[in-house]
């Protein structure tokens, strides 16, 4: 985003909050947001993961976003034993043409759900990711998955499959900006870009791409 197009904080939390309120997948009626040189906080309560969740993808959307820092807490209506909570996960995890979830692990403790083993791949990681948070009861989802892909692939034909999703990806508006070095199956993507959208999209990119083990996303927002 150039510079005279800067948004200001006060303007962006405005966008952040109307866009919370306009997003039928959440009640942000307890939901506060404050914007500092760019950075969104949100606090507050909601009452399922998925909300929270939610709320750090609408806060994205907005122009002139530069960080997104969710510490909204969950608090479930009615409590949910940690057997329960642990059952639903796995099912939905059992359940969901995505996941191979034999090789992962699930563990409760306060609401708080605990996903390691391994996985094959990123987008298997992001999807189990997701069946734990949409599960009733959860208050927060720990994702200590280990991604080891079933074919390794070169570095260099990992960093060149990158290279060319950023190219001919329509979110992005100048992929040239954009850096991918790829180490042992690990993306670092680096360079800028205008917008929140263009750093979720490069990333998204980065993690489908056959071969990734994790992406570390280091794309700078211009101020």
């Amino acid at each position: 985003m150039a510079l005279e197009e800067r948004l200001p904080d006060e303007q962006i939390a405005a966008y952040v909050r109307d866009t919370l309120a306009w997003d039928t997948r959440l009640d942000a009626t307890h939901v506060e947001v404050t914007v500092d040189d760019g950075k969104v906080t949100l606090t507050g309560l909601v009452r399922q993961a998925s909300e929270k969740l939610a709320a750090s993808e609408d806060a994205w959307r907005i122009k002139g976003v530069r960080a997104v820092h969710n510490r909204i807490a969950v608090s479930p209506l009615s409590a949910r034993t940690e057997a329960d909570i642990s059952a639903d996960v796995v099912n939905a995890l059992r359940g969901d043409p995505r996941v191979d979830d034999k090789g992962i692990v699930v563990s409760v403790a306060g609401g708080v759900v605990t996903l390691s083993g391994v996985v094959a791949s990123q987008s298997e990681r992001r999807a189990a990711i997701d069946d734990a948070w949409h599960t009733v009861g959860v208050v927060d989802v720990v994702d200590q998955l280990a991604v080891s892909p079933q074919r390794r692939r070169p570095d260099t034909e990992i960093a060149a499959d990158v290279r060319a999703a950023l190219s001919r990806d329509a979110r992005i508006t100048d992929a040239t900006r954009i850096s991918a070095r790829v180490h042992n199956g690990v993306v670092r993507l680096y360079g800028g870009v205008d917008r929140p959208a263009e750093r979720q999209a490069a990333e998204e990119d980065a993690r489908f791409t056959a071969g990734v083990v994790e992406v570390l996303n280091e794309l700078a927002i211009a101020a």
